[in-house]
């Protein structure tokens, strides 16, 4: 997408016009299904639709690929027509170009039956040691409220944020975490709650007389622990230089025995490091330094401490 902007401009008696073309910012695609959640009845159907935007952030009509995961729970069609085939819950999917998007679909035999758990998203962000009450309606397939089930609450984290049975979540340490509300069966679709910083920055210095400089930063990307070194970055090399998470920085040998080796690097610069894929176990805040050793030798060269 371009804006045409008509410049003119006068010298003495003549003119010229000409015409400047600006780019839009590029901001991505995206996709989204409504409604989410969706409930149906074994037998019925409802009609599914996506709102899609360009990579301009303009909305575009679109004819998505459907599928469900479940197919013997409920199918869908090329036009977003789902259709109940058993009790149980599914998730629908929408993918258009490069996104694509998911919403849960819940079959019930009869109105009865619960069929939508919504958990209130009064809070997405709070601090180490605050705590909220988190609240789940509950709704037949005719979107009517029942009222008098239990409901159990569950956190994907219990480390991070921890969820009594009132639905009382309480922050624990930094990090992501998501919680669901399940009543009879039935679950709600996951709300993500941050929980303190989910971002961590370092400043290198240097030790022994090698040379170490530059940033650092240990974030929460997408549920995954990405460590990232910045342009800035520089440190000396010599026979093979590693990269350690670690929480002392004046013994290599414990870093060497204790750490979490993160790779090699030959060059300076910008590096990344995906923490969650070599140890999927390791949260935001289990290391307090960036090492850069000297592996071989075992030498610490640098190290920047983690804030």
């Amino acid at each position: 997408m371009r804006l045409l902007i008509l410049t003119c401009c006068f010298f003495f008696f003549g003119a010229c016009v000409g015409v400047d073309y600006l780019d839009d910012p590029i901001i991505g695609e995206s996709i989204e299904i409504t409604p989410n959640p969706i409930a149906v009845l074994v037998g019925k159907t409802e009609i599914a639709k996506v709102a899609f935007k360009d990579k301009y952030g303009i909305e575009q009509e679109v004819n998505p690929i459907w599928t469900t995961l479940s197919p013997e729970i409920a199918s869908v069609d090329s036009k977003g027509i789902v259709t109940g085939l058993k009790p149980g819950q599914t998730f629908l999917i929408a993918a258009h170009s490069t996104v694509k998007d998911t919403a849960l679909v819940t079959v019930v035999g009869d109105i009865s039956k619960v069929a939508k758990v919504e958990v209130s998203e009064s809070v997405t962000n709070i601090s180490i040691g605050q705590s909220v009450t988190l609240v789940a309606l509950v709704k037949n397939v005719n979107d009517q409220p029942i009222s008098g089930k239990i409901v159990v609450w569950k956190s994907s984290d219990e480390l991070i944020l921890s969820i009594t049975s009132g639905g009382i979540a309480t922050a624990k340490a930094n990090g992501l975490a998501s919680v669901v509300a399940e009543v009879d069966g039935i679950t709600s679709n996951p709300i993500q709650i941050t929980v303190g910083s989910t971002i961590r920055t370092g400043t290198f210095v240097k030790s022994g007389g090698y040379e170490a400089s530059g940033s650092c930063t240990l974030k929460l990307e997408n549920n995954k622990l990405i460590l990232n070194f910045n342009s800035d970055f520089k440190t000396s090399f010599a026979l093979g230089t590693f990269i350690y998470l670690s929480n002392t920085s004046t013994s290599a040998s414990t870093v060497k025995s204790a750490g979490l080796e993160l790779g090699q690097i030959t060059k300076n610069g910008v590096h990344s490091f995906d923490v969650t894929a070599l140890n999927s176990s390791v949260k935001l805040d289990d290391y307090k330094y960036v090492i850069i050793l000297c592996k071989p030798a075992t030498v610490i060269f640098g190290y920047a401490e983690l804030k």
